[in-house]
């Protein structure tokens, strides 16, 4: 294995912990922050919701960008945008500028969310592909431990410490950014074959090929094959991912575990910070099994067993029970960890064809922050109308509903290459059988060209 595969793994790591780190980090000091400011529940809610708000913003705009100026640079821009966050929150402990910190680093975590797993999928060997790109979702959690972590360590009350040391992550970030180069695919679509062949060498990657010719003579590449169906299995997932409710779980657990039956402070903290540590753990095993047991089988047994957990998490609301919360809760984290958390990601650095790559990636990843934004926007208010058990109600019927779509539409595929995975959606292969087939062979036959299927 080339020292560059571990190159683009710090990358996409590196990423990955500004991800977690950025998006969890409220969760500590958010009550610090409202008894300072004397904040409502719902300008709480927008505090936690605006960084996330942005991220939409900067997941929209990320495809063009990406496409125009490359991945690297690209996620460039990322890295200045959270570094100038973290610096105003360091130097000004203002409300207002605590907001348009929040707007700088979500634009920046918004950009790099869809850039970074996309240049882990193009930049890595395809026996490593899903485990590489499943860095990003493992970083994610170690980010969100480190969040979880600091309050505990630099004090809640400290909420521009906490907060600002974020910093270390972006300049993380802009180290590891040094050491890779440009993604081949993006260089091979620009017409720089020869720079797109050096850079492929250097990662020990095959050089990519141009898009096949029933992409490029589209006038609509969207429309090219099963590309469409692509497109709405990938937004779907991460529409998925989001209401399962694993966002209102981690921005809010404090309060969480302060309306199960514990104490509010250093007791909720730490169960928030078990929780963080289960989450790690349990996307470790998820990158370990990736390529090895294959996508299908983790999201099917991953979307089962979150149902599970957070029927536990309803009866410990029923009961006034904190540990069996605490054990329903960890079990759902742990679940989704191996599922619905990785997976959407590997899925759409996997299916979209080259031709439309960034577009699609975009459009999935601006729908994932949307509904993220609105889980974080209306958590705490849905506790307050229909209480925790209701909302976890909710939440575990959106896990019954992915496991549905994960048995009926996505495909297996690992071990498949890019260019054979394009081939097919290209040219209108069913999409459940555009990776492997029922048998772990190839998939059958493509139908015919044009027509999309899901």
């Amino acid at each position: 294995m080339r020292p560059a595969v571990y190159g683009v793994g710090a990358v996409t790591g590196a990423f990955g912990l500004l991800f977690g780190f950025s998006t969890a980090v409220i969760a500590g000091v958010l009550g610090g922050i409202a008894e300072s400011f004397h904040l409502t529940t719902g300008q709480a809610e927008l505090t936690v919701a605006l960084l996330v708000a942005s991220c939409f913003v900067g997941a929209v705009v990320a495809g063009p960008v990406s496409a125009r100026i490359g991945r690297r640079r690209t996620l460039g821009i990322a890295t200045g945008l959270a570094g100038c966050g973290y610096a105003i929150v360091i130097l000004n402990g203002d409300l207002s500028m605590l907001l348009v910190a929040r707007v700088l680093i979500g634009l920046a975590v918004g950009l790099s969310s869809m850039v970074a797993p996309m240049y882990a999928g193009e930049a890595s060997p395809v026996r490593l592909r899903g485990a590489v790109v499943s860095v990003f979702q493992l970083a994610i959690t170690l980010g969100m431990l480190s969040a979880y972590a600091a309050p505990l360590v630099l004090g809640d009350g400290d909420w521009q410490t906490v907060i600002g040391s974020g910093l270390l992550v972006t300049a993380l970030c802009l180290v590891t950014l040094l050491m890779v180069p440009e993604s081949p695919y993006w260089l091979m679509i620009r017409g720089r074959h020869a720079e797109a062949a050096a850079n492929a060498a250097f990662l020990g990657i095959d050089t990519p090929h141009p898009a096949p010719e029933a992409a490029a003579a589209s006038p609509n590449k969207l429309l090219a094959g099963s590309t469409l169906a692509v497109l709405v299995l990938c937004s779907s997932l991460f529409i998925l991912q989001n209401l399962s409710g694993i966002d209102g779980v981690l921005y809010y657990a404090p309060r969480i575990f302060t309306q199960l039956g514990l104490t509010a402070g250093t007791a909720a903290l730490m169960a928030t910070l078990g929780l963080g540590i289960v989450n790690v753990l349990a996307t470790i095993m998820a990158l370990i099994y990736v390529d090895r047991l294959g996508r299908r089988l983790l999201l099917n047994v991953g979307c089962t067993v979150m149902v599970l957990g957070l029927a536990l998490a309803i009866l410990a609301d029923t009961l006034s029970a904190p540990l069996i919360g605490l054990i329903g809760l960890a079990v759902f984290i742990a679940a989704f960890a191996i599922s619905l958390g990785p997976l959407p990601y590997v899925l759409m650095s996997e299916l979209f064809p080259s031709a439309v790559r960034e577009k699609g990636i975009a459009v999935a990843s601006a729908t994932s922050w949307l509904f993220n934004a609105l889980v974080a926007a209306n958590f705490l208010s849905g506790i307050e109308m229909i209480g925790l058990s209701g909302v976890l109600l909710v939440f575990a019927l959106v896990c019954m509903i992915a496991l549905l779509i994960a048995l009926r539409f996505v495909p297996e595929t690992r071990g498949v290459s890019l260019e054979a995975i394009e081939a097919k959606v290209v040219g209108g292969t069913r999409l459940r059988w555009v990776g492997l087939g029922k048998n772990g062979s190839p998939a059958v036959a493509p139908v015919a060209a044009g027509t999309t299927k899901s």
